[in-house]
């Protein structure tokens, strides 16, 4: 157990949200053999991995935490 909190609170979060972006890049991985790198299916699920990065970039970033103090 980490002696901080936040740490460990931080690498559980990451956790999860790893699990979350695997998840949609084997979805997409799959959508692109099913129907084509260029299909708007392909496209769509991996614009919406990107969105998924994006968010827990933005939302979990140290920068972020190191801004608000």
């Amino acid at each position: 157990m980490s002696e901080f909190p936040e740490v460990r609170t931080s690498q559980e979060i990451s956790c999860i949200h790893s699990e979350r972006i695997e998840q949609k890049r084997q979805e997409l991985l799959k959508t692109a053999k099913r129907h084509g790198l260029f299909a708007e299916q392909t496209l769509r699920c991996s614009q919406e991995l990107d969105l998924m990065i994006i968010e827990i970039q933005e939302k979990y970033s140290p920068m972020r935490e190191i801004a608000q103090f």
